[in-house]
């Protein structure tokens, strides 16, 4: 990386842009965070046994400094718990 007079330039590293994308394997379970920052975490609205869809609510904002949780996967809520 070098400093101009017209802001920064860094290089290009467009090694990859012209491949195919991977297809990655669906993973059999996933975990997903309700704190993701320094403020409160995210309150569950789903339980154990729910049936989720990609992009629905599953955490609300649990306080003025803190953010919705959605479901980055489908499939059937396990377990809710802390790590």
């Amino acid at each position: 990386m070098r400093l101009h007079i017209h802001g920064v330039h860094v290089p290009n590293r467009k090694n990859t842009a012209e491949l195919a994308a991977l297809l990655l394997p669906i993973p059999e379970t996933v975990e997903i965070p309700m704190s993701m920052h320094i403020g409160a975490p995210a309150i569950p609205v789903v339980k154990p046994g729910d049936s989720v869809r990609v992009g629905q609510l599953i955490g609300k904002a649990g306080g003025f400094v803190s953010a919705p949780v959605y479901a980055s996967v489908s499939g059937t809520v396990k377990k809710i718990g802390q790590q």
